[in-house]
């Protein structure tokens, strides 16, 4: 064997066992968030909104994108070289779900910020409202801008691979797409409104203006300072991730007229799937680096994770005793209020 082939062998394994394992693990953390985001714990925070809209968005990403890439490049089942239906489709969702997932991310740094704003008309914007109406123009905005893939992609036999038969479109794509909202926005953006957000917890005392309870306030300022530091995480490996892919895209494109031999395309195969397997950890690790940088994703972790493989039985006892506590504690407050209306009546005949 050839050092040649040596390399496209490493790579083609690389696709099969550190792909597989990123699938199943990405599969499995996806699915967890899901759960999370979803408990009533995080349900009065913006911020989760965009959380869960983008680990539902990595997990799409992760069956049409990763999952393909693996049967593709590690097994070369390509199902995109012989359907063109599936070659459009695939490639259609794989982009709406991906640079939406990416989105909700940036989105997520933004609702930070706005979430230490001092001014009050900013943090309006922080609200569940603003953030469910946000998700949704952000996946409609991406469905329209990937229409052209519907159009134009299609499986070309000579290079085996689906690609665009646009040349606009394929410049776009490399351009726009690849260069800018895969490799440059998305952990500059972050970093930018992470940056302001650090900068404001430094200088001022976040406090919330609102008719809620104390307690409850509390609670919410513990979430944003769990979110914060989640946040943070997410830039870090947003930058490790996207950065790699960027200079293998500018790479690519400046080095397009090169001659090349056999010997080099195997050593830019290999660093071509080692980057692109790298980006995949935007989609990933979300769940990871959650459960790493939060104590309070920790607790309601492992409490999603027991009431999983609690018998029913034992859920609806459970539900049962609370509401049952809670219409005695009801009954209690109504006769005492009873009570005490009656005593105030009674001192006032008096």
């Amino acid at each position: 064997m050839t050092t040649s082939e040596t390399l496209n062998y490493i790579s083609q394994q690389l696709n099969i066992y550190l792909g597989i394992a990123m699938f199943i693990f990405g599969i499995i953390g996806s699915l967890w968030n899901m759960l999370i985001f979803r408990h009533y714990y995080f349900r009065l925070s913006s911020c989760c909104i965009y959380m869960l809209a983008g680990s539902i968005a990595s997990l799409i990403q992760l069956i049409f994108g990763l999952l393909i890439r693996i049967l593709s490049e590690g097994f070369n089942i390509d199902l995109d070289l012989t359907n063109i239906a599936w070659c459009k489709i695939r490639n259609y969702i794989t982009y709406c779900a991906s640079l939406t997932a990416l989105s909700c991310f940036v989105w997520t740094s933004i609702d930070r910020y706005l979430s230490t704003c001092r001014q009050i008309k900013w943090r309006l914007l922080n609200s569940l409202f603003v953030a469910k109406q946000i998700c949704l123009l952000t996946i409609i905005l991406w469905m329209l801008i990937n229409i052209p893939t519907l159009v134009y992609m299609k499986p070309i036999h000579i290079i085996k691979i689906c690609t665009s038969s646009s040349i606009i479109w394929s410049n776009i794509l490399i351009y726009f797409i690849n260069l800018f909202c895969y490799g440059i926005f998305p952990w500059f953006f972050m970093s930018i409104f992470g940056v302001l957000t650090l900068r404001n917890l430094r200088h001022i005392h976040h406090q919330r203006i609102s008719p809620i309870s104390a307690a409850l306030t509390t609670r919410m300022t513990r979430i944003d300072h769990q979110l914060t530091s989640i946040l943070f995480s997410q830039i870090i490996i947003s930058m490790i991730s996207s950065i790699p892919y960027l200079i293998q895209i500018i790479y690519a494109n400046l080095t397009r007229s090169v001659v090349k031999d056999t010997y080099r395309q195997a050593q830019e195969n290999l660093y071509y799937e080692i980057v692109c397997l790298a980006f995949y950890l935007n989609y990933v690790s979300m769940f990871y680096v959650n459960y790493i940088s939060s104590t309070i994703f920790r607790r309601l972790s492992r409490k999603v994770l027991i009431n999983l493989f609690k018998k029913k039985e034992d859920v609806s006892k459970g539900i049962t005793l609370v509401n049952h506590q809670r219409n005695n504690k009801q009954s209690r407050h109504k006769k005492l209020k009873i009570f005490t209306t009656h005593f105030h009546r009674t001192t006032s005949i008096l």
